[in-house]
């Protein structure tokens, strides 16, 4: 996959392209139905999309957390073997832009045989157009436009939107079905009080993108990848209410079997289960002996 700006798409002489269009934050199962979509056509496949979020743009004070930092974005698509994932910079320029003119660029960019979007997408200033525009304008700038109906998992519709409310309420087994895969949160190994240490129980401090949506404070069962190493984990979001009071939200994770230094290393925590809230203990001794049955619970998977 080679991962081009709208400017280089300019001059990239497309064969038979087949464009999927979406935000495409956190790749889930509806995402994934557009790329099949554009895989099923012969000629090149690209993935257009922008560097945020557009809701961000006018949202400034109450930006939503996203499912993709722009570097797991283009990770997870280089899983997808799309040949190009188009990223251009969203602004009030392109926010500004007429439904005719956003049409119009797909032709002058991409030359598209084929463009797919999902049954809700829209596009243009004050998002005036939507899906079936699309089509009905399409046929007659020279692309066909296929229009992927809304997809669902167990009776659930799938969207960006529900997943990071199931994340917010701490519903991690719904958004991983959503999402077709466990989410996870990439991040630096940074140093902290030392506190699980000295429980018994060190745990790697994890400083992650400020964009990037945390799930709701509790314990968790994870996969912790450092380096090439898959190995068990218990994570605890939230701020240690037992030992400090008026702390801020903390990311820690205990790797089970695992005593190395890891400092200033980036790993990955993929959160599998939720195994509770988070709780103050009356004593440092209660909050070891349930970090301990945390543990169990983990290990019981």
């Amino acid at each position: 996959m080679i991962t081009i700006t709208l400017e280089q798409a300019k001059v990239i002489e497309f064969d038979r392209a087949s464009v999927a269009l979406g935000t495409f934050d956190g790749l889930h199962a509806g995402h994934i139905a557009l790329i099949d979509a554009a895989k099923k056509h012969c000629g090149d496949t690209v993935a257009f999309t922008f560097d945020a979020l557009p809701v961000d743009l006018f949202r400034s004070h109450h930006k939503p957390m996203q499912l993709f930092t722009m570097q797991e974005k283009i990770a997870a698509f280089e899983r997808t073997d799309i040949d190009y994932l188009c990223v251009t910079h969203f602004d009030k320029s392109f926010a500004g832009m007429g439904k005719l003119d956003f049409e119009k660029l797909l032709v002058d960019y991409f030359s598209p045989v084929n463009v797919i979007a999902g049954y809700n997408y829209t596009y243009g200033h004050h998002a005036e157009g939507t899906a079936e525009m699309l089509r009905v304008d399409g046929a007659l700038l020279g692309y066909n436009v296929e229009v992927i109906p809304e997809v669902l998992v167990n009776e659930i519709p799938v969207s960006s939107t529900k997943i990071r409310e199931c994340l917010w309420d701490g519903q991690i087994e719904t958004a991983n079905n959503l999402l077709g895969y466990n989410y996870s949160m990439s991040g630096t190994v940074v140093h902290g009080k030392g506190i699980g240490r000295t429980l018994g129980f060190p745990t790697a401090n994890i400083s992650v993108a400020k964009e990037k949506i945390v799930p709701k404070n509790g314990v968790y069962s994870v996969d912790v990848l450092v380096g090439e190493e898959k190995l068990r984990g218990v994570c605890s979001v939230g701020v240690n209410p037992t030992i400090e009071k008026h702390a801020h939200r903390t990311i820690e994770a205990h790797i089970l079997d695992f005593d190395r230094d890891i400092y200033n290393e980036v790993i990955f925590v993929s959160f599998k289960r939720r195994i509770r809230d988070e709780i103050r203990f009356d004593s440092t001794m209660q909050l070891s002996e349930q970090i301990q049955k945390d543990i169990d619970a983990a290990n019981l998977q």
